[in-house]
């Protein structure tokens, strides 16, 4: 599918908030003990998060003592912009980090490569990037094919393995140190929501619904999702699993270092 010539008009103000539901505390949480581990024992790293978003990981790490910085396209954060630098773009930013973070989106970026060597620049020695995406070659993806929620067509503009971000990454000059091979929020939800989109015929309809989107389709074909998402529970969270232990689960969380 073409890139759109406006890709802008495909992220509306809804797009940046309340995207985890109910697992927004224990995301926050999960990524702040990624960050943690990676970083070890400093005691108030410096963290930039690309694509903060509404800045939800970013006020939790403030609140731990943290020096926090974002970016954000459409500054959906700009209501903490007086208690944290929110920029535009990473070629306005003249600082180094110890962290820098980008959770679920180099998938968003029209050149990756060249974003990871921009990211590459505002890395303080030893500083480490972690990232996020959905994983391409994994169980979810190949089962779900095109009816995977992970696709997310237009907005995502590259789908990677392992394999094709650990050559994005070393063309960028970074060696990968650690790989996670699942997000428990993403996992699951992505397995329950991707076999809804090939029984219902409108995709992401519970998604919507459990995120406060404005309905496009009846409350018939909600009922439904709803309910047959409560009956495939436990086979998603089994799935998640058994293919995180195969490390071929829907998502990939790297941590990764200049080399």
């Amino acid at each position: 599918m073409p890139k759109p010539a406006d890709i802008s008009s495909h992220y509306g103000e809804r797009y940046y908030g309340k995207r985890h539901w109910i697992t927004s505390a224990y995301c926050t949480w999960r990524r702040l003990r990624v960050v943690r581990l990676t970083l070890g024992k400093l005691r108030q790293p410096s963290i930039l998060d690309i694509g903060c978003g509404d800045a939800t990981f970013l006020r939790a790490a403030q609140a731990r003592g943290w020096h926090v910085s974002g970016t954000e396209l459409r500054n959906a954060a700009s209501s903490r912009a007086d208690t944290m630098p929110i920029w535009s773009s990473l070629t306005e930013i003249d600082m180094k980090f110890d962290c820098v973070t980008a959770w679920h989106v180099l998938e968003h970026l029209p050149s990756p490569v060249e974003s990871l060597r921009e990211i590459k620049r505002l890395l303080a020695p030893e500083g480490a990037l972690l990232l996020s995406v959905p994983d391409a070659g994994g169980w979810q993806a190949g089962c779900s094919g095109r009816f995977w929620f992970h696709l997310d067509v237009p907005r995502h503009l590259f789908h990677f393995d392992l394999s094709s971000l650990k050559q994005s990454l070393e063309r960028a000059g970074f060696d990968i140190e650690c790989v996670w091979h699942h997000e428990l929020e993403y996992d699951l939800f992505g397995w329950i929501q991707s076999a809804l989109n090939a029984c219902v015929e409108m995709p992401n309809v519970l998604f919507d619904f459990l995120t406060g989107r404005a309905p496009r389709t009846g409350m018939l074909p909600i009922a439904i999702s709803v309910l047959l998402a409560a009956l495939a529970l436990p086979a998603a969270f089994a799935l998640t699993v058994l293919s995180t232990l195969a490390r071929r689960g829907g998502t990939l969380i790297i941590a990764a270092r200049a080399a």
